[in-house]
């Protein structure tokens, strides 16, 4: 096979199959993080509103991938959908780059298509670690303080110290701030950092779907949250069975050695 591209030339380019008819539309970008909050949330949307894809930006990862030992350079998609009746363009890709510089050479490229389509503000998501015990809450960060009433409106909490976003759905919007495009980063509480965080991704989604004036159904993600739970409640007891076998019987009776 002969790879498409030299070392001093990677190639990120746009396939567009058509290009819809939007007026000022607003974007949703979102790449796979923590929780796959991000993610989810973004490709949930897409499905509910039947956003259809218009175009694609094919990258290659820093990684080789191999079957029965031939080897070749990784593709990652980062398609692009749009909803007309919505006016919405949703941005999702398979996976980050690993490294910041070509993080916002990607970002950069995401902005020119959003400057070009007229795009007025570009919404993102992350995850919050953080311990909760009740619905998980939203945190908002934007790129403009004349936004920070409309978040507030909208039940967004606003951090009042300072943080930091990590990655492609942070940088984003920094990115989109200096092509003069407002930007949003709502981020949900989650508790595990790799399991997917289905209620987190369905209370930023009701956030989202309130800044952006549309009507979605969330009772799948509910359907998918109790799964995800019902599956690590039977590992902890599977778990805890083990360590119990373990024991020996003096031990769990309180015997001193």
């Amino acid at each position: 096979m002969q790879i498409p591209f030299s070392v001093n030339w990677i190639p990120l380019d746009v396939q567009f199959t058509e290009k819809p008819i939007l007026k000022d539309p607003v974007m949703i970008a979102a790449w796979p993080g923590m929780g796959f909050l991000a993610k989810i949330s973004a490709d949930y949307l897409r499905r509910r509103i039947k956003a259809k894809q218009f175009a694609e930006i094919k990258y290659f990862h820093n990684v080789l991938v191999y079957k029965n030992s031939v080897a070749e350079m990784a593709p990652i998609k980062h398609k692009l959908y749009a909803s007309e009746d919505q006016n919405i363009i949703i941005c999702v890709g398979d996976a980050q780059p690993s490294i910041p510089e070509e993080s916002l050479r990607l970002a950069q490229k995401i902005a020119d298509i959003a400057v070009e389509m007229g795009v007025t503000r570009i919404y993102t998501m992350a995850a919050f670690p953080n311990e909760f015990y009740d619905d998980p809450k939203v945190y908002g960060i934007f790129t403009d303080e004349s936004m920070k009433d409309e978040l507030v409106e909208a039940g967004v909490e606003i951090i009042e110290n300072d943080g930091a976003v990590n990655g492609l759905n942070g940088v984003m919007i920094g990115v989109a701030k200096a092509n003069g495009i407002d930007g949003v980063c709502l981020m949900g509480d989650i508790t595990y950092a790799n399991v997917p965080q289905h209620l987190a991704s369905k209370a930023v989604l009701h956030k989202l779907v309130k800044l952006i004036d549309i009507e979605i159904d969330t009772k799948q993600l509910d359907i998918r949250a109790k799964k995800i739970d019902a599956s690590i409640k039977r590992r902890l007891d599977i778990y805890e069975e083990e360590e119990e076998t373990q024991v020996p019987d003096e031990k769990r009776l309180g015997y001193i050695s």
